[in-house]
């Protein structure tokens, strides 16, 4: 089965536009929807224009949104080989919520344009938007895993009143599955050795067996992007809570601690 960045099914072409924009944004793209684009003779509407830049080298990429409940014609992909064309863009997408009629298929070969469904679409990017959005998690949040590591709590043995140590190491034990869950998604085991990801929904009966609660919306998440928007929300909850208790941290402003232990 495919790797899908979300389960959602875009139902009118605007939702579909808006998706496709913001995966590519996630995956590190310049991406803006409804581009006005000027050609050498005249100008072109684009559905959705992502850039990249890459060791000072620029790629262009533009996709074309069709969430139609038909099959694409040729006459669409005549249309977008000109565009293509003109624009000089590097790479096209033609997104179909069904197909391409044969026509299509054969207008688009030997070109720089690929006939996509939304899913195609999805398992196309979800390696570079995965990569980016665990570099995210791990940028944003990543200080979380310093206070589930086998050292003990950061900063807990400066602490002299039994209310602040058992008010400290209960909310520690609060964000506990996140100590246990973020490693799955750690960018750094990747680095030299490709590590799947779990599937989902979670399996996180061992994790339950010790104890720890989770979140219901974290077990039963279904789609990668919503797992890893609820786990950027709980982390930096978690994290802000952590750090207003922990000795070490908790009078010095939230986005400008340097180091939690």
């Amino acid at each position: 089965m495919p790797n899908l960045i979300t389960q959602m099914s875009p139902e009118t072409w605007q939702e579909l536009e808006e998706i496709v924009r913001d995966i590519l944004s996630e995956c590190g793209m310049v991406a803006n929807r409804n581009v006005h684009i000027a050609l050498p003779r005249g100008a072109v509407d684009v559905d959705v224009l992502a850039e990249e830049e890459v060791d000072g080298v620029i790629t262009r990429t533009i996709c074309e949104c069709k969430n139609w409940s038909s099959n694409i014609p040729k006459e669409v992909i005549h249309s977008f080989r000109t565009v293509m064309q003109e624009t000089g863009a590097h790479r096209g997408y033609v997104i179909s919520k069904v197909g391409f009629q044969t026509g299509a298929v054969e207008a688009a070969t030997a070109t720089n344009i690929e006939l996509l469904t939304f899913d195609d679409f999805q398992t196309i990017y979800f390696d570079k938007w995965i990569h980016a959005q665990c570099w995210e998690l791990e940028n944003n949040i990543g200080s979380v895993n310093t206070y589930y590591e086998p050292f003990g709590i950061p900063g807990i043995k400066l602490l002299n009143d039994d209310k602040e140590i058992e008010n400290y190491i209960e909310t520690w034990r609060s964000y506990a599955f996140l100590g246990h869950i973020l490693p799955l998604f750690a960018p750094y085991l990747r680095q030299f050795k490709k590590i799947p990801f779990p599937d989902l929904p979670l399996d996180v009966a061992n994790v339950e067996t010790q104890g720890m609660v989770i979140p219901d919306e974290i077990k039963t998440a279904d789609s990668y992007r919503t797992l890893l928007k609820l786990l950027a929300d709980h982390g930096e909850a978690g994290l802000r809570e952590l750090r207003s208790l922990n000795p070490i941290t908790r009078d010095i402003p939230f986005d400008e601690v340097e180091t939690d232990d």
